[in-house]
């Protein structure tokens, strides 16, 4: 059994060095010091430690010292990566990564249970179902939020920017990721969002297997439309695969360049260029603090071309390019391989991308947390009560907002229930605070004023003169 450990051990070693097994003597730290250290746990912890516990955590520590992106997956893992590359899954929809030490939300998918709980960019989940993440590399704390659908998952949540932290519970769904579509991110239609016939518009929420094609499909009609401008929507898109952005952005970026990629040793860097002599569209692209690393090199591609302009807030800053190996065990590894740069050779890794237009959202009300650890009962009182009633009066429900239960806030809360085919309950339960908070997330969503596709749609006019 040692043997297979060494050979599993020093197999993982050489595919990531690509180096000769070093004698004994030129480092300290050598296998047969990690064998020695395998033994004395074994032999000395005071509890009972199995050779896979041992090896799991000797190959997560390899990868620990790598960067955030890069880690092992077992079988089971590397399983649950190809169901989301390719488009569907089971979990509760949202896109996390390990940033400053802490599983932080990129962006929730539209419609899916985080969206609708109101996860956003910058949420930092600390733990699941009661299980602390802290410490945790990133494809374990994903290991631990997917599941089957129908199944419960209870996460505790910093909203960004805060330090209290809030218990949410979803109920997992089978995410069947739509990447390409003609609706605003507030549930408007394109054609009633954008007035001018001369502009399509189009959002992309991933790049997956099958968005390049949609994509080509959307500009095709708009092309035979004659429409001149085209308003890509990437707000909230975390990235995806690298090759999608690249199909997609030879299909609307003028020759040269689309992005270069900045491996080990220069024989392994490499450049997508564009051949596109005639682009058919002026371009506007929408982004915000959630669009992140393909989304950036679409971005990156048309800024630095002139091909269009980039409105809305600084982009996350995620400029590096990681590659997925298969394994002869079932298992696989995602390894970070090149940082990339934009068109003009600029990075923006840990920095984002400006826009060219600078468009904040209307701010939100400042909400009171609804923490959904207890039931509210007639004269419960607390914040999470405040909460629960500023929610009901900005939807219309007029009561007064003191922090205290009455038979009017319960009032309040059945009739929005009823209003969505809910039913009326009797106490606010965790279940029905949550439905309240979804219900006022979906609402107050679809009729924020959307100044930043109202600039882009001034900005693209102006080039389209």
């Amino acid at each position: 059994m040692k043997q297979k450990i060494l050979a599993l051990i020093l197999i993982i070693s050489l595919t990531l060095s690509g180096a000769a097994y070093a004698a004994p003597g030129a480092n300290p730290d050598t296998i047969e010091t990690l064998e020695s250290l395998m033994d004395i746990i074994k032999s000395d912890f005071y509890k009972d430690v199995d050779d896979a516990t041992l090896i799991r955590g000797a190959i997560d520590g390899m990868f620990n010292t790598l960067d955030p992106h890069s880690n092992y997956m077992n079988e089971e893992e590397f399983k649950s990566l190809n169901a989301f590359t390719s488009g569907e899954f089971g979990g509760i929809g949202v896109t996390i990564e390990k940033k400053d030490n802490a599983i932080t939300v990129v962006s929730p998918v539209e419609g899916t249970p985080a969206h609708k709980a109101g996860l956003d960019t910058g949420d930092i989940i600390v733990s699941v179902d009661g299980t602390d993440i802290s410490d945790y590399i990133l494809d374990k704390a994903v290991s631990l939020i997917r599941g089957e659908p129908g199944t419960k998952v209870k996460l505790g949540i910093k909203k960004a920017g805060k330090t209290e932290v809030i218990y949410v519970e979803l109920t997992r769904e089978l995410i069947k990721a739509e990447s390409v579509k003609k609706e605003t991110p507030f549930g408007k239609k394109a054609g009633d969002a954008i007035k001018d016939k001369n502009i399509g518009y189009v959002r992309l929420t991933e790049f997956s297997e099958n968005t390049y094609y949609d994509f080509k499909d959307v500009i095709g009609e708009y092309k035979k439309e004659g429409k001149k401008g085209l308003i890509i929507d990437l707000r909230n898109n975390p990235g995806g695969l690298l090759s999608s952005v690249i199909d997609i952005c030879k299909e609307i970026i003028p020759e040269g360049p689309i992005v270069h990629i900045d491996a080990k040793g220069e024989d392994n860097d490499a450049t997508y260029s564009s051949t596109l002599k005639n682009p058919p569209f002026k371009l506007a692209v929408l982004v915000n603090g959630g669009s992140a690393s393909a989304s950036e090199i679409l971005t990156g591609a048309v800024k630095d071309s002139k091909a269009g302009i980039i409105v809305g807030t600084k982009t996350y800053g995620k400029g590096t390019v990681q590659d997925i190996l298969y394994l002869t065990n079932g298992g696989g590894m995602k390894i970070t391989v090149a940082e990339y740069m934009t068109r003009d050779k600029i990075h923006i890794n840990g920095k984002g991308i400006e826009p060219d237009v600078k468009v904040e959202l209307p701010a939100e009300e400042a909400l009171s947390p609804v923490k959904m650890d207890r039931d509210i009962t007639i004269g419960t009182v607390g914040l999470d009560v405040y909460g629960i009633q500023q929610r009901l009066s900005s939807l219309g429900y007029a009561m007064k907002a003191d922090g205290v239960m009455g038979k009017t806030t319960l009032d309040a809360a059945n009739k929005l229930l009823t209003a969505n085919k809910l039913p009326e309950v009797k106490t606010l339960t965790k279940a029905a605070q949550q439905k309240i908070l979804e219900i006022h997330t979906q609402t107050t969503g679809k009729n924020i004023k959307d100044t930043q596709l109202e600039a882009a749609v001034a900005e693209l006019q102006k080039l389209l003169k």
